[in-house]
């Protein structure tokens, strides 16, 4: 059956737990692990005996027999028959899978001794959704997106949840208080009354598609916290002050143009050019620290894991032994990463809504992150110092940053709020490159920050978003005449951009910017 694609939003909420509740929730949570490592070791189990099937065997040599016959095929009707032949196959191919139990829903069967031994502890709903998790894990090795399927350790189950809000997890309103049932154990939720927008979203309690408890690590101690996954579009946020909506769309274009460490901001009205999640950084100190110490427990706690000279040893398959000192540290990095996240995804949230008010129509370039994360493959040596050159790149600036994940935001943002948000074609476009004054493409060296357009000298990101605010409506390339129309208007908003942050003192070196 097809899952349906529709609007829906999260809402979070604490829970008042007891300490019942916590030893109550610590059972349901590990039995819920233990149901997924054995979704997971049948899956792979009945995977193998597919695989030594003689007929699926078989059916697979045919396939890629047929798939490369559709790639060297010109004649149409040829390759209209060929397509028809590799459906048969595949529907040849599923049949076999069926036989041997290699589907979701064969898995959902197979949960179900599991429920009815652990009576009480799980409800059947809650069990089949374990097994779900379990076919995704899957399905996500099978097509390439993962190398190997992980099986879960003790204490690393993080957050369960239920089919609906019928029966097993479901969260009620009862004498005037929010509860969550999960499965047999009622817990208060904390609603506050200052929230405006957990009280409005809660208006649509009705609508609530499912609920997921989900655990964390905060400050040594371990909080619970229930997700509402409710149908619709969410609740606009209000100021407590004033109670106006803390976000407004603008009018116009607006470019954007992301960088690993920066976003560049081009309107008609306003150029920004701003750091992302500032406040990231302030943890990485105490982190470099708290990695050292946990370092020089380790080796002296496992001098056998080491060679004379500090490197690791290859091969050793001796157990890791850990001091309590160790794992009190580790603790303290888990939680400096739960801050980090925090912070970077509330600087991405307020940058956005400041995004937001400064158009409804927005342009950026697509960027693969994941490319530039990694090491470069090529071993240079410097003309300068003689020495190899490091082959690090944008991996952490990347990780501590998440440009990603603040692209994602503001999409999703701009769907919810009916604005149009346009990728445009990297490639073709060329942003980076492009002089509209003389219409001349020129690559740039990483180091060099500022462009030379006509008699003015603009900074090089800025310069980039206000090209992709004036993207032609095709999205593959940039419109001279929109560049020309608005770039008097953009230099005196660039140079009090400039200004400003000469004032401010940027630390990054890629804005280029200098005091």
């Amino acid at each position: 059956m097809s899952k349906k694609n529709e609007a829906s939003f999260v809402l979070t909420l604490p829970l008042n737990t007891t300490h019942l509740d916590l030893f109550r929730f610590d059972l349901v949570f590990e039995v819920s692990r233990k149901i997924q490592n054995a979704c997971l070791g049948e899956i792979l189990k009945r995977e193998r005996l597919v695989k030594n099937n003689k007929q699926y065997c078989k059916n697979v040599r045919c396939i890629n027999a047929v798939k490369n016959k559709i790639q060297k095929s010109k004649n149409n009707k040829e390759t209209r028959a060929l397509e028809q032949e590799l459906c048969s196959l595949y529907n040849q191919q599923n049949k076999i899978e069926r036989q041997f139990g290699l589907s979701e829903y064969a898995i959902h069967d197979f949960v179900a001794p599991m429920k009815r031994h652990f009576q009480g502890v799980l409800d059947i709903n809650t069990a089949q959704k374990m097994a779900s998790r379990a076919w995704k894990a899957f399905e996500k090795k099978r097509y390439g997106n993962a190398r190997n399927i992980c099986f879960k350790k003790y204490g690393t189950m993080t957050s369960i949840e239920g089919k609906t809000n019928k029966s097993g997890i479901t969260f009620r309103e009862v004498d005037g208080q929010y509860v969550v049932n999960v499965i047999g154990t009622k817990v208060r939720v904390q609603v506050k009354e200052m929230d405006i927008y957990a009280r409005e979203a809660l208006l649509y309690k009705e609508n609530i598609k499912f609920c997921r408890i989900i655990r964390k690590m905060i400050r040594g101690k371990m909080r619970y916290f229930v997700q509402l996954i409710i149908r619709g579009i969410p609740p606009a946020k209000r100021d407590k002050n004033t109670g106006l909506f803390k976000v407004r769309l603008g009018k116009g274009r607006t470019g954007i143009d992301p960088g690993t460490q920066t976003m560049a901001i081009v309107s008609d009205h306003v150029v920004l050019l701003r750091e992302l999640a500032p406040d990231v950084d302030s943890l990485e100190r105490e982190k470099r620290i708290i990695l050292r110490k946990m370092d020089r427990s380790k080796r002296t706690t496992n001098p056998n894991k080491f060679n004379p000279g500090g490197t690791y040893k290859v091969g050793n398959k001796d157990k890791w032994l850990f001091s309590t000192n160790y794992i009190k540290l580790r603790s303290k990095l888990q939680d400096i990463h739960r801050k980090q996240a925090a912070k970077r995804k509330q600087s991405h949230c307020r940058l956005a809504n400041v995004i937001l008010r400064t158009g409804d129509e927005f342009f950026i370039e697509t960027m693969h992150y994941q490319g530039l994360q990694k090491r470069a493959k090529e071993t240079k040596i410097s003309e300068k110092t003689g020495k190899f050159q490091r082959k690090k790149r944008f991996g952490k600036s990347i990780a501590n940053k998440a440009p990603a994940l603040f692209v994602s935001i503001l999409e999703y943002k701009c769907n919810y709020l009916h604005a149009k948000f346009n990728k445009i074609n990297t490639w073709t476009s060329k942003a980076s490159q492009y002089n509209h004054e003389s219409e001349e493409y020129e690559k740039k060296k990483l180091h060099q920050r500022w462009s030379q357009v006509g008699n003015y000298l603009v900074q090089r990101d800025l310069y980039s978003a206000f090209l992709i605010k004036n993207s032609h409506e095709s999205l593959e390339k940039i419109d001279k005449t929109l560049c020309d129309h608005t770039f008097r208007n953009f230099i005196v908003k660039h140079d009090l951009e400039i200004q400003r942050l000469k004032l401010m003192k940027p630390s990054i070196s890629s804005m280029g910017i200098k005091s």
